[in-house]
């Protein structure tokens, strides 16, 4: 049995810590073939660990055996060799700029830990997942994973790094409608969302043809401007509102 002053160490750990060390000896031998010319290479490295398996239900952690020690388990590693773009080939991408990893929603942990079994660790994997492949994460997950919940999670961590800014607003005519055009950043950039985003001119709610995250077009009654100020609303979605004034007279309006 394991003594109480032996810490215990789970696999991830072990792993990066490993993982770091043959990264340091890689940069090592790389610069030292700059000065000698190297006439060997390493193969296959084996690594044998005498240990105590500890489980508590969800997590597996170990205990090393110290000397003496019997009725331990024995885990053996075995590390080939492969190259860069091997890794790159079977390797999740790395998250982006914008993207959201399932750490940094508010998001409980039993739904997380059912994404996280099925290699769901970011935003942009729930998207892939769900978008590309058109998996039923409801199903998959037999309802443990609440995907409307999950969305409107996402979309609130999202805003709180991407503030929407208009830039530009113009006015067009096409096919003898009057239509608004938005331009800016972050401006549609709800994932799932039936309702979003909503416009109104004055109190009047206004029809939006095409929303993306750069661009809002939207199609207004001439009737709803009234005079050359009127007042638009834009909910984007449940997190982001803009208000802005059109001074632009209808009058000069292209035709």
């Amino acid at each position: 049995m394991a003594t109480s002053n032996n810490r215990t160490w789970n696999l991830e750990t072990f792993l990066d810590s490993l993982i770091y060390e043959l990264d340091k000896a890689q940069d090592t031998l790389s610069v030292k073939g700059m000065n000698r010319k190297l006439t060997y290479t390493v193969k296959d490295v084996s690594l044998d660990l005498q240990i105590f398996p500890e489980f508590d239900g969800e997590t597996v952690r170990f205990v090393t055996a110290q000397p003496g020690e019997i009725g331990a388990s024995k885990v053996t590693f075995l590390l080939g060799s492969i190259r860069d773009h091997q890794i790159q080939e079977v390797s999740r991408k790395p998250l982006t700029r914008g993207d959201i990893s399932l750490e940094e929603i508010n998001l409980p942990e039993p739904e997380k830990r059912e994404l996280k079994k099925l290699g769901i660790r970011s935003a942009e994997d729930l998207r892939r997942t769900i978008e590309d492949q058109n998996v039923d994460i409801e199903k998959v997950t037999d309802k443990k994973v609440d995907y409307k919940g999950l969305a409107n999670l996402i979309n609130q961590s999202r805003r709180q790094q991407l503030a929407p800014t208009v830039s530009k607003a113009s006015f067009s005519k096409s096919q003898g409608k009057t239509i608004l055009t938005l331009e800016g950043e972050n401006l549609a950039i709800a994932q799932s969302s039936e309702q979003f985003p909503a416009a109104a001119i004055n109190s009047q709610v206004v029809e939006v043809i095409s929303a993306n995250a750069k661009e809002l077009k939207i199609q207004v009654n001439d009737n709803y401007l009234q005079g050359e100020q009127s007042q638009l609303q834009i909910a984007l979605d449940p997190y982001a509102i803009v208000t802005m004034n059109l001074q632009l007279p209808i009058t000069k309006l292209k035709k």
